[in-house]
Order: structure tokens, then C-alpha cells, then sequence
């Protein structure tokens, strides 16, 4: 995946660390919102395009300050469980969830989106506790059953450790300078 927005390398904990002392249940860490398009079909992908501009645009201190990480396949290849091409948004904070959730609510469209928690169960975080805008795509979820190590990925981070829900709020978020 391509990041569209990062983490500030110099404080990373401005877009992890709540302003109102809010978290989120226990194990879940954050969000991300898979919003699915058709890169074959021009009004799809024109579509997609201008919604992951327009959240940029809507949420630009949140964007900037890497409160939201927006990420995209660098090509139009699909990669599993996701049955078609998609871009990502993640959010850790949860007074930014709550924005960005009902944005998205208001403004995807024509598109699907998947919204599913990181808990560290890969198959119960993208099913039973997804949530879904617009149609429900089938997963193909028969990549997760070698992937239940019960760890998350480091928010924000390309290729970032993958950390035990209960270590996470004190892990320190490392960013690579390349």
C-alpha cells in the first residue's frame, strides 16, 4: 500500500494519543475503512478518486497531522480478503472515528465500504464485527486461518511491527526515516 498521509515523524503520538481521554473497547486499537471500487469501470474508479480527495479536503488537519491514514494499492491488483480494489482510511483516535464514520455515512455513494476494528483476530474483525456502508462484498477470508497470530499492526507505520492488543498503548511507535 501506498501512504497518501503519514504519521508526523517528529510526534507520532499527535494522531494516536485522544485530546478527551477517549479509547476504545478492549482489544480494539483502531479502524480502518476499506472503501471498494472497480478500477475497470471509469465512473467507479472516477468516483473513488474523488472521495478519498474529498475526505483529504474535509478533514485536512486530521489528514496532515496523520490522525487519518489513507493509504492505496499502488496498482489494480487485488489483495485478499478484499474481493476488489480499495483504498484505505485508519483511525486511532476515537473522536476521529466518530467524524470520519459519519462522513463516510453521508458521502460514499455508490461505493461499499467496510469498516472493521483491529483487534488482533483478523476473521472476527473483518466479519462478525464489520461494519458495512452501502453493499456487502464477499471476503475471500480463506487467507486468514495462517494469519491468526493475534497481533496488530502498528498504526501508521509501513510494514510496522505487529503488536499484542495488551502491549499496545504502551508501545512506542517507531517510524522508519528512509
Amino acid at each position: 500500500m501506498e501512504y497518501v498521509t503519514h504519521l508526523p515523524q517528529n510526534d507520532p503520538s499527535v494522531a494516536t494519543t485522544s485530546v478527551h481521554g477517549l479509547s476504545f473497547t478492549y482489544p480494539v486499537q483502531y479502524y480502518d475503512f476499506h472503501v471498494y471500487y472497480y478500477a475497470h469501470n471509469a465512473k467507479s474508479l472516477t468516483e473513488s478518486d474523488n472521495l478519498r480527495a474529498k475526505l483529504l479536503e474535509d478533514f485536512p488537519e486530521d489528514s496532515a497531522n496523520g490522525s487519518i491514514i489513507v493509504k492505496k494499492l499502488p496498482d489494480d491488483k487485488i489483495i485478499g480478503p478484499h474481493p476488489t480494489q480499495f483504498w484505505e482510511a485508519d483511525v486511532r483516535r476515537p473522536e476521529v472515528f466518530i467524524k470520519v464514520l459519519s462522513w463516510f455515512q453521508l458521502y460514499h455513494g455508490n461505493l461499499s465500504v467496510l469498516i472493521h476494528p483491529q483487534t488482533g483476530n483478523d476473521l472476527e474483525d473483518h466479519t462478525n464485527s464489520a461494519l458495512w456502508l452501502g453493499h456487502r462484498l464477499p471476503l475471500l477470508v480463506d487467507v486468514f486461518p495462517g494469519n491468526s497470530d493475534g497481533a496488530i499492526p502498528e498504526f501508521g507505520v509501513k510494514r510496522g511491527a505487529r503488536i499484542q492488543p495488551q502491549d499496545f498503548d504502551s508501545h512506542k511507535t517507531v517510524i522508519n526515516k528512509k
